[in-house]
């Protein structure tokens, strides 16, 4: 399968020269310089992506593989410690006694409420909340056409919805109210704000990338745009004299993106069980990695240093890795998704000697144990002998028949393009449901290849 350009690899020049133009990035640079951060080699603000809208962090030079790319003091870390131990609204958040989830959200909270009194004022200029689908209109969650996704949605959105009932009726309980939330003290507005901040930290936090006990917030750090798993950085903690204390290629340990079985961000997520793995059939080697990490809080005088795993071209964006994940986990939990992303996938479910079986077709893999999956389907039907044609054929139709389940229509029948849409809401739905039709295309496509290749010739 051809893979097409990756527009998230470089910057899109123009667009980073109109982002430059706002003075907040200007304002939020000096800002991180004072608190002691090294970007001589980066170049921030940057523009990705097809339409030049998202913003990133870049290489300002040629980096070679080993090369460090950025150091920033891990003194400018906000996390559950940090902020519990901190005056004032540390204090009253610490006495609301909430996991690690809340307190990060209730501090964002404050310090929006702050606004230029804030100490975090600039970071957070550049940090808008990430516009997550579960908080756009019904009629823009059901432009999006996959059920799936839809579902997962609507599930967080119930999530998110239980929580802020239950941080409000704590921070009502202690008379704090007006320390989070501007206007009105109406649950509407609290939760409204609470929706804001927890958007924001739950798109950006950090832990697992630097091996750290608590979820962090780490501005510039949590600028960097997640690539697939093989194009990452190398993520260290290291000590005044440089010293390598913890090392790490992705930021989130066990991150499993199953379709079917995909997780939404809070704290209720698990790995799929051993159980649900024994169901799957897959060309890529999935399994439930033992967590031996040892989590620590760094010690005073530090430094998080973001080191290239590859060498790097100017203005190439810098990678850092989430984790394995489907574009449809990307699109729920962050709002956007990747071109040509080596980890996406879909599920099909397939009866084979009467057991139910998943079967994952990543992207650009091989197409062996969905055949031989096709192929056992006529074995159990009586039929022991039959040609490529006829397995190749039952496996599209089933890709079709997957296709139509998710998202309502044919992959027969070609989607009118859109030019102009009503809001970059649909734009972003719209190009991500047109890149999973892709997705499934080009599956059929491979298997049409291998009709005309193997003739006639028997299935062994």
């Amino acid at each position: 399968m051809q893979s097409q350009p990756d527009p998230f690899q470089f910057s899109d020049k123009q667009a980073a020269q109109e982002l430059k133009k706002d003075p907040k990035y200007t304002r939020f640079l000096d800002w991180c310089i004072q608190q002691g951060m090294n970007l001589e080699r980066i170049n921030y603000p940057s523009a990705y992506g097809p339409s030049g809208l998202l913003v990133g962090v870049g290489t300002n030079q040629q980096l070679k593989k080993g090369d460090w790319i950025l150091r920033t003091p891990c003194s400018t870390r906000t996390d559950y410690e940090t902020i519990r131990n901190s005056s004032g609204v540390g204090e009253i958040i610490k006495a609301l006694d909430v996991n690690q989830d809340y307190t990060l959200a209730l501090f964002y909270m404050h310090q929006l409420l702050l606004g230029t009194e804030s100490h975090l004022y600039h970071a957070i200029s550049v940090s808008a909340p990430a516009d997550l689908p579960f908080q756009w209109t019904e009629e823009e969650i059901e432009f999006i056409q996959d059920t799936q996704a839809i579902g997962l949605i609507k599930r967080l959105r119930v999530q998110c919805l239980q929580e802020a009932d239950e941080i409000y009726g704590k921070v009502m309980e202690h008379g704090c109210v007006d320390k989070f939330c501007p206007g009105e003290h109406t649950k509407e507005n609290f939760v409204k704000q609470y929706f804001q901040a927890w958007s924001m930290t739950q798109s950006r936090l950090i832990s697992f990338g630097f091996n750290l006990k608590y979820y962090s917030m780490l501005p510039m750090i949590d600028s960097m745009n997640h690539h697939t798993a093989k194009e990452t950085s190398i993520w260290q903690v290291v000590d005044s004299e440089g010293k390598i204390l913890t090392q790490n290629s992705t930021a989130n340990l066990s991150c499993y993106c199953i379709p079917g079985f995909e997780a939404v961000n809070g704290p209720q997520y698990l790995p799929p069980s051993e159980q649900v793995l024994e169901t799957i059939i897959s060309e890529v080697p999935i399994g439930i990695v033992e967590d031996t990490t040892a989590y620590f809080v760094p010690p005073e005088g530090s430094f998080f240093q973001i080191v290239s795993a590859q060498d790097l071209e100017e203005g190439e964006q810098i990678p850092c890795s989430y984790g394995d994940m489907s574009n449809r986990y990307h699109f729920v939990n962050y709002g956007f998704f990747l071109r040509n992303n080596k980890s996406d996938c879909f599920s099909i479910k397939l009866k084979i000697s009467g057991k139910e079986k998943i079967i994952l077709l990543h992207k650009n893999n091989r197409l062996d144990k969905f055949l031989a999956s096709c192929k056992q389907v006529f074995n159990d039907a009586g039929l022991n002998t039959c040609n490529y044609s006829l397995v190749c054929q039952l496996a599209i139709e089933l890709i079709k028949q997957q296709y139509l389940i998710d998202f309502g229509n044919s992959l027969d029948d070609a989607e009118e393009p859109i030019e102009e849409f009503e809001s970059n809401r649909k734009r972003t739905a719209y190009e991500y449901r047109t890149e999973q039709r892709k997705l499934y295309q080009e599956h059929v496509d491979e298997l049409q290849k291998l009709i005309v290749s193997k003739n006639n010739t028997l299935f062994n």
